[in-house]
């Protein structure tokens, strides 16, 4: 099963243990999951023991550690991104050369962005032979805070995927071709459809496979046109599809085109099924323009993680700091209460993930350059333009008149 299904899986199950924890007055709690490697087991083990490294992936983070003379088993250092420097220091607890190894963090002498909870310890366990290996991270540690319990499963994923892409371009096996990405979207697309045919039946469900595709081959056309490589599109069962890049928009207006081209490109498909006559007693070109009008319209509405709150993102970039934290957080709230009213509970985990950096304060130095003035005025009012064109579409559908 591709390693994105596997991650959500995995943070759907964690999500759901919250409540459970809560109840029980469970705080100690493991977190644990298994990353397949293409790349050596002694080249995956060197990245996972390592002390002093550089990790791949956005941004760029380089672990800087020595030991201490005095305490054995202590190393003190830094972690450091390319906007910031962090202390970081760690006992280690146990290491079998090539294959485990534990670590307790010294939460008093590391930065606060290392305060997972009490008696935190990080492990790492490795397997595999000479041609492929598997990396297994975990963490144990007593919450302290409700924060760390959303948290600690993103933090996992970040850890094990940054580990394991480092060791396969090590390896010179890290990019994935395009058999690679074409199987993928295959088996996503399969779980997927699987989950829209139960909900909807056959024909809905083709159709929005189908809708979804060209959606986000307009967020593909966008990176292609940035110059970000594309690791693949991806369907999500019960929700939907991403298009993953490999690596971030440098500015708010790459963002908010990159967002924006999803609902736009699928504008083009709309008003081609649109204007398909419809033969006798068939409707289907009209009812894949209603798709595909309700699909990007809601994808439009500007709330976080949906294409309309990036755009909305990138606008307001030009307000302030404080705007943008205030505009996640009343979107937060929104989006959760929309998933609630809908009843999908997909978005509605996505969303509880994501409220802790939702709730954050960006920190200035991962700001990203604000929109100029026509960068502003464009993206403006192409996303104006795009809402109206498929609110259009829906009211002449529906027979609904616009005021």
């Amino acid at each position: 099963m591709p390693q994105l299904v596997l991650s959500i899986l995995f943070l759907i199950k964690e999500l759901l243990r919250i409540p459970f924890d809560i109840l029980s007055g469970t705080r100690r709690r493991r977190y644990m999951m298994a990353f397949d490697v293409n790349a050596p087991k002694d080249v995956t083990w060197a990245v996972a023991s390592a002390h002093k490294i550089k990790l791949e992936g956005s941004p760029s983070l380089e672990i800087d550690t020595e030991p201490d003379t005095s305490r054995p088993g202590v190393f003190t250092g830094y972690c450091r991104t390319p906007a910031k420097q962090f202390a970081f220091a760690y006992r280690v607890l146990e290491e079998r050369p090539g294959e485990a190894i534990s670590l307790e963090v010294i939460n008093d002498e590391s930065d606060r962005i290392f305060h997972y909870g009490h008696d935190c310890v990080c492990s790492v366990g490795v397997a595999g032979n000479e041609a492929a290996s598997t990396l297994i991270p975990s963490y144990d540690l007593t919450h302290a805070r409700f924060a760390t319990r959303l948290t600690m499963p993103l933090g996992l994923l970040q850890s094990g995927s940054r580990l394991k892409r480092t060791a396969e371009v090590r390896a010179g096996t890290w990019m994935p071709s395009a058999n690679a990405q074409v199987k993928n979207a295959l088996i996503t697309g399969a779980l997927t459809f699987a989950s829209f045919f139960a909900m909807f039946g056959m024909s809905a469900a083709a159709i929005l496979i189908g809708l979804i595709l060209i959606h986000e081959f307009g967020h593909v056309i966008a990176m292609r046109w940035l110059g970000i490589p594309v690791r693949g599109i991806y369907f999500v069962p019960f929700f939907g599809g991403v298009a993953i890049g490999d690596g971030a928009a440098k500015t708010e207006a790459a963002r908010g085109l990159v967002a924006m081209m999803g609902p736009a490109f699928s504008v083009l498909t709309t008003a081609l099924f649109l204007a398909i006559p419809a033969a006798d007693q068939n409707d289907s070109p009209q009812q894949m323009a209603m798709m595909s009008a309700l699909l990007n319209g809601f994808n439009l509405l500007p709330m976080l993680p949906l294409d309309g709150g990036h755009v909305a993102q990138a606008l307001l970039s030009r307000f302030g700091g404080g705007v943008m934290r205030g505009f996640r957080i009343l979107t937060g709230f929104a989006g959760i209460s929309l998933a609630l009213w809908i009843g999908d509970f997909v978005l509605l985990a996505l969303l509880l993930l994501l409220a802790p950096a939702l709730m954050k304060q960006t920190n200035p130095a991962y700001r990203l350059p604000e929109l100029t003035n026509t960068e502003f005025a464009l993206l403006a009012a192409a996303y104006a333009a795009t809402i109206i064109f498929y609110a259009s579409v829906i009211s002449k559908l529906w027979g609904i008149d616009l005021p």
